[in-house]
């Protein structure tokens, strides 16, 4: 054949082309899994996000207001810690009534308030993406919130890093 392989399939007549192949495999694996792990490119830095409900009634205002401010800190629904309470802020939800002539008028609801909750937490930013956990924090994105006696859906409506 060659002076490198000979006709049993070997190089320079001791190691096998199959042993080469597979060895090459197990480095390129092992490689693999030393860059996956180690090769992390974030950088951690400091994120306050702004997450608002809508429409939730006087109870469930009550649990949230009560278990975010005893505990302090805000967790999603995997159990992640998104960061420290900042602060947590009901107001009634603005719903239209008609009024007697026609017309709408924009008034607070006697039954639902909208909450305001922001949170103080460490993100990691990698690339243009900055991730808490596992949470992917853009505005517009929904988020289920659980807590001592509450879970509720958000919605971010504000970031700020830095």
């Amino acid at each position: 054949m060659s002076r490198f392989m000979d006709a049993r399939g070997r190089f320079f007549g001791k190691v096998n082309v199959v042993d080469v192949i597979v060895l090459l495999v197990i480095v390129a694996v092992v490689a693999f899994a030393v860059v996956r792990t180690t090769g992390d490119s974030s950088t951690t830095i400091p994120v306050t996000v702004t997450y608002y409900v809508e429409e939730q009634r006087q109870v469930t205002v009550n649990a949230l207001v009560e278990a975010l401010q005893a505990k302090g800190t805000v967790r999603d629904d995997g159990g992640t810690v998104l960061g420290k309470l900042v602060s947590v802020e009901p107001t009634p939800t603005r719903e239209q009534v008609p009024t007697a002539n026609g017309e709408l008028r924009d008034d607070p609801s006697p039954i639902y308030s909208d909450i305001t909750i922001v949170v103080q937490g460490q993100g990691r930013m990698s690339g243009s993406t900055v991730r808490i956990g596992s949470v992917q924090v853009r505005v517009g994105k929904k988020v289920t919130l659980i807590g001592t006696g509450f879970e509720v859906q958000t919605i971010i409506t504000g970031k700020k890093t830095g």
